[in-house]
């Protein structure tokens, strides 16, 4: 038997393939990285591919995406109405097929949300948010910057934001009532966390998200949950899941409202938002 340390050889490069070195990793907070030295639970699950029983899938993949071929088992279990656990590039999501009905109401069961409770949209590109949302508003009047250019530069990144939303967006679901409810604005999110963008584009579509529950004030030194403790807050609920790049600050996303006139800074936190709200 594999012992939980080892991890496999990484997977060749196909013939005539080009290779490329890895980016170097970005020095991390000293006491992020001393959580993760003396983490006992994220070594019993510092095994890739491992499923103890009774527990969900889970999966160690390279914070670069060079070992992206490793979520093949992820992508499958998305497909099939799977609920899971990915990394962003703020903080980890639960996650779950935007299109699935039951997988919806799979994810909302699994994090104890209320029904009304309305969730972000994680988008591959541009052409999602088209799809999902109303667009951009265009300038109201001469000088006013154009928001869809602002926000080109912005994206990917850690940024939610609140548009109104399509006749393409699934209704919010309400399991208790039976009821199908039309969704007036989304939060859209395009991500540029390598292995998120990854998972994205094998699964080929968007993905309905919500955010693992941390603390409300987050010191500058916070990490993530470990997969262990991921495993103790939802194991017991579901998920089928998770993918897990190793030790990171917790921040959650900048949140913009766009839906008035004027964008509306909601919440601040990854990135720098003052290109669209005049900082």
């Amino acid at each position: 038997m594999q012992s939980a340390a080892a991890r496999p050889p990484a997977r060749p490069p196909a013939a005539g393939a080009a290779t490329r070195a890895a980016p170097p990793r970005g020095p991390r907070p000293a006491a992020v990285a001393a959580a993760a030295a003396r983490s006992g639970k994220r070594l019993k699950y510092a095994g890739v591919g491992q499923r103890i029983a009774g527990e969900p899938l889970f999966i160690t993949v390279e914070p670069d995406g060079g070992d992206a071929w490793r979520l093949e088992r992820v992508i499958d279990l998305l497909k099939a109405g799977g609920v899971g656990i990915i990394p962003t590039d703020s903080l980890p999501a639960v996650v779950c097929d935007l299109e699935n009905r039951d997988a919806t109401l799979k994810l909302y069961a699994c994090m104890h949300l209320a029904p009304k409770k309305k969730l972000s949209v994680l988008c591959r590109n541009f052409q999602d948010i088209s799809r999902y949302t109303g667009g951009f508003r265009p300038p109201m009047a001469a000088g006013q910057p154009d928001t869809f250019t602002v926000v080109r530069r912005m994206l990917p990144g850690p940024f939610t934001l609140i548009m109104p939303s399509s006749k393409a967006l699934p209704p919010l679901l309400d399991a208790e009532r039976g009821r199908k409810q039309p969704r007036r604005t989304v939060g859209v999110r395009v991500p540029a966390d390598a292995v998120c963008r990854a998972v994205l584009e094998a699964f080929g579509g968007c993905l309905l998200s919500h955010s693992v529950h941390v603390p409300e004030h987050l010191d500058p030194d916070t990490e993530v949950p470990d997969p262990g403790t991921l495993i103790d807050m939802y194991g017991s609920s579901g998920i089928d899941f998770i993918v897990d790049t190793g030790p990171r600050v917790a921040t959650p996303s900048t949140v913009i409202d766009l839906t008035g006139p004027e964008p509306v800074l909601v919440r601040r936190g990854g990135g720098d938002p003052s290109p669209l709200i005049g900082e």
